[in-house]
């Protein structure tokens, strides 16, 4: 419950068919219900090993100019994740919209590709920033494999977000 005692609900969108689930589930349960604000988050892609650092060059001149291009694609990444994600959560706003959430009550927000952590943890501080008690999450099949590695993310998400309500929409 936030601090003005209205339930926030901390909505993860990605590009899945479990989202749409999500979305169609909270907006029959949202709809009408004005002391519910959602916040539709995005974890954002962290950018790929290759534009971390550079193997560096013998002379400045050259490393200053090889550092350079790598900032400039540093930039170019991370606007392309950002412009995909606003992307998907005007879209998924816009579902909610249509199934009669109000648009003042849909806060949108998306994780740094800065953020160090695990998913889980990137989720966690959203929730934290944005002071939603509830995480709602879809969950699709997986294989076995998945299962080995750690899990699915609602799964990771039920097991550590004490303290707070986890929603997972099949």
């Amino acid at each position: 419950m936030a601090a003005d005692g209205r339930m926030r609900v901390l909505v993860m969108v990605d590009e899945g068919d479990s989202t749409s689930r999500v979305l169609q589930y909270l907006g029959r349960v949202a709809s009408g219900r004005g002391a519910v604000g959602i916040v539709l988050a995005h974890l954002a892609p962290g950018l790929s090993p290759a534009l971390l650092e550079t193997g560096g060059a013998e002379q400045p001149e050259q490393e200053e100019r090889i550092e350079a291009d790598l900032r400039r694609q540093q930039r170019a990444s991370i606007s392309a994740a950002q412009r995909k994600s606003a992307r998907l959560l005007e879209t998924a706003r816009g579902k909610l919209v249509r199934a009669g959430v109000a648009r003042s009550r849909v806060e949108l927000r998306e994780s740094s590709p800065f953020d160090a952590g695990s998913a889980v943890e990137a989720v966690l501080a959203l929730a934290d920033e944005a002071d939603c008690g509830t995480i709602v999450v879809g969950h699709r099949a997986h294989g076995w494999l998945s299962g080995v590695a750690g899990g699915h993310l609602a799964e990771r998400l039920v097991r550590e977000a004490a303290g707070r309500a986890v929603w997972v929409v099949d």
